[in-house]
């Protein structure tokens, strides 16, 4: 709870967390006569609530600051359970999917699975049909637009989404156009929680079996 006085030197630390940490979600707690509420407009926080909106308010800000994030995880513990996928593979997504920030290259994902490249683009290719997702690769663009998608706010722009989390925004358009053949403006105004559900079934589709 951030009393008016605290509110000041709690905005470096703020600006700070969100940077590093773009996914990890913070809601605000203060009271009602902050005169610094003003200044909380340039620190990106997934909720603002005064002292008396908690009981109301606090349960749909915390679902709505996890709801990506769980449902990719969530989305990795069906994978690791479906014995119907072949173990290298069930790894390689389970890991792919819950590393955060998420791999950009099969370089780094193949470091992650103590592995090495070759190996792991060869254990993809033995594990996926020809429809769905083909490559490594464009399993870990999903990853990075579906991470985007995760930060984007009404009140940050592409751009600066696209700083924070270590890219271009020219790579984000590119990648929305390419996976999902829509715009990025079109991707953001949809919500991520359809990019998931669009993620999902491209998953699904490649390994033409049923999650539990």
């Amino acid at each position: 709870m951030l009393e008016a006085e605290d509110l000041p030197p709690v905005l470096g630390v703020l600006r700070v967390i969100t940077r590093e940490h773009p996914l990890l979600p913070v809601i605000l707690v203060i009271e009602q006569g902050s005169p610094d509420l003003q200044r909380l407009a340039s620190i990106t926080v997934e909720a603002v609530l005064f002292r008396h909106q908690i009981v109301a308010r606090l349960p749909a800000a915390l679902k709505s600051s996890v709801g990506t994030t769980a449902g990719v995880r969530a989305l990795a513990e069906a994978y690791i359970r479906n014995e119907a996928i072949a173990p290298s593979v069930r790894r390689l997504v389970t890991c792919a999917l819950t590393a955060v920030p998420p791999p950009r290259t099969v370089q780094h994902l193949a470091r992650l699975l103590n592995s090495d490249p070759s190996t792991v683009r060869r254990h993809w290719r033995r594990g996926v049909n020809s429809h769905g997702i083909q490559r490594v690769k464009d399993l870990l663009d999903w990853l990075v637009l579906l991470y985007a998608a995760s930060v984007k706010r009404p009140h940050l722009s592409w751009q600066l989404v696209a700083e924070r989390i270590g890219t271009h925004e020219k790579t984000l358009r590119r990648l929305a156009a390419r996976l999902t053949g829509e715009t990025l403006g079109s991707v953001g105004s949809a919500g991520p929680e359809r990019l998931l559900r669009r993620f999902a079934d491209s998953l699904a589709e490649s390994f033409c079996a049923e999650l539990p």
